[in-house]
């Protein structure tokens, strides 16, 4: 008996085939690594600004606490001949929200604190917003019975210092 070998002629399409495959997972790794790195910058983003409102808060926090111990009626200025002034006039300042660090450092005053993983202490600026005497008689106004509203404005950064966050509040509270 006769064995007969079959002759196949191999012309590569398994190599072929292989290296087709090997590419598009090299694709798919490459994009599924991008991804994650963009995520990454993201979660870090977020928690940078997370941390910086969180620092913004606590600047508030300790503004609202120095009104709180304050015995007498402070008197708001215009002007600071020695920063940092306790109270403003309301929009002495004008427009303070966008200012860069070295403004907030000459004329807010400091977080008395000091907070960890954050790039820049916190800073705030107490203005007198209004005051409402409780009765509506010459008397009572003039002993400064009543309710003093004050705008607190504070700015924290984060963890690097491309993130701030610059948060608001009204505070009220009497003196008598």
């Amino acid at each position: 008996m006769k064995i007969k070998l079959i002759k196949f002629s191999q012309r590569g399409i398994v190599l072929l085939t292989a290296v087709i495959l090997l590419f598009i997972l090299t694709l798919i790794g490459i994009a599924s690594m991008n991804s994650t790195a963009l995520t990454e910058k993201m979660t870090q983003n977020l928690r940078d600004s997370s941390t910086a409102f969180e620092a913004a808060e606590s600047g508030l926090g300790d503004a609202e606490m120095l009104i709180q111990t304050m015995t007498t009626i402070p008197t708001p200025v215009a002007t600071c001949s020695a920063a940092p002034c306790l109270v403003w006039q309301y929009n002495a300042l004008g427009t303070f929200y966008q200012q860069p660090d070295s403004w907030w450092q000459a004329n807010a005053r400091p977080f008395s604190a000091t907070i960890a993983n954050v790039a820049l202490q916190p800073y705030y600026i107490i203005e007198q917003f209004n005051y409402i005497p409780t009765q509506l008689s010459p008397d009572a106004e003039s002993k400064g019975q009543g309710y003093y509203y004050y705008r607190i404005t504070a700015r924290g950064t984060g963890a690097t210092d491309n993130a701030h966050a610059v948060v608001q509040t009204i505070y009220a509270t009497q003196f008598n």
